[in-house]
């Protein structure tokens, strides 16, 4: 048997001993305060000082040999004291087997308290900044107890930004309020003006609670303003949900059936889904559809770089074609490909980059970037 394993084990076997003297003082402890105290109750005292004074010990050898993570579950977390319990998530952040990570700390996190969990936080923060990543399973269970224990200080912390904030966490932390409070976090997900994070939080809510419904879905994004965060943010999961409902249901056609209101919100997610597949459907596409309302070139910057790797000289002429407007769109559509294509290969592309106007978009672009 491995070194590792042998510690492990003996991990487990401290911490069991360790919970068991928690039980063990509760089964004997006095019954009234001024009860004098036996002599086997003053024993078994003494027996749970002793395993007291271990159970640091345990739970650092815990946090540097997880073979024995899996037996760690929620229950016992409960039983730790709240220095322990972040003691120990401490020694399982710096774990860098992520399935040993989630083994250890998914259970654990299922019971801290909000404080606690402010912690937990720092400690992530810490950790991640002197090398050492967290499994997403981590992140995941950590941001769902936020909602379910404080929504209002979890979405403080995603207004806050910095190390762990993304869309994905921002759904989390919906996911545990949902859990917890649908009603109220439907109540502030209709309200407008959000973040692009609180607008993903918000997104989840309102598809939710449209159970499916693509029709009351539609509705529920029409109630906002027009380029609001969080409509935005509801068109994705629009698409997602409308793909389930029948094979045929590709990006193209959900553009189509949706409704003419929400069309020109529906462009840049149309686009860039076509392009998850065939570049070749995805440039007809935008060819087809680029003077539709909506269009937003600059959206479509993963959609021009794989075209632009496949043939950055076609690509390159292709978008020259494409309509813009400098009042209408943010950015000339041919940029993006040409500065691919000066990456590439700058003595072709200055080449061709000679050849063209001087007041060209992309050679103005180009020249102040």
């Amino acid at each position: 048997m491995k070194i590792s394993t042998v510690l492990g084990l003996a991990a487990c076997a401290a911490l069991v001993a360790f919970l068991a003297g928690h039980q063990t003082q509760k089964a004997t402890a006095p019954e009234a305060a001024g009860t004098p105290a036996s002599s086997e109750s003053r024993g078994a005292s003494r027996v749970h000082t002793s395993r007291e004074a271990t159970a640091a010990e345990a739970v650092r050898a815990i946090g540097k040999y997880a073979s024995c993570s899996k037996e760690f579950s929620a229950s016992n977390a409960a039983r730790l004291s709240s220095e322990e319990r972040l003691e120990l998530f401490t020694n399982g952040a710096l774990v860098g087997d992520y399935g040993n990570q989630e083994a250890m700390l998914c259970g654990l996190i299922s019971v801290l308290s909000r404080d606690e969990l402010e912690s937990a936080m720092g400690i992530l923060a810490r950790v991640r900044s002197q090398g050492n990543a967290q499994a997403p399973e981590v992140w995941k269970s950590l941001w769902q107890q936020w909602g379910k224990l404080d929504p209002q200080g979890g979405l403080e912390h995603l207004r806050q930004g910095g190390v762990g904030r993304t869309t994905v966490d921002a759904r989390n932390m919906m996911t545990g309020w949902l859990d917890t409070d649908a009603a109220a976090a439907l109540v502030w997900a209709q309200q407008p003006g959000k973040g692009s994070l609180e607008a993903a939080a918000a997104a989840l809510a309102i598809s939710k609670s449209a159970n499916g419904n693509l029709k009351q879905l539609e509705s529920a994004i029409q109630k906002f303003p027009e380029d609001d965060a969080t409509a935005k943010a509801c068109i994705d999961d629009y698409f997602d949900q409308a793909s389930l409902v029948g094979k045929d249901q590709t990006a193209a056609a959900i553009y189509d059936q949706i409704s003419p209101e929400l069309r020109p919100a529906a462009w840049s997610a149309a686009a860039k889904r076509i392009g998850y597949g065939n570049s070749a459907d995805a440039k007809a596409w935008v060819t087809e559809h680029a003077g539709d309302p909506g269009r937003n070139y600059s959206e479509l910057r993963d959609l021009f770089r794989t075209l632009s790797y496949e043939d950055p000289a076609g690509t390159v002429r292709w978008a020259t074609q494409l309509p813009y407007s400098a009042s209408a769109d943010s950015i000339s559509p041919a940029v993006m490909p040409v500065v691919s294509w000066l990456e590439r290969d700058p003595e072709a592309a200055s080449a061709w980059l000679k050849t063209q106007p001087q007041d060209a978009p992309w050679n103005v672009k180009i020249d102040n970037r």
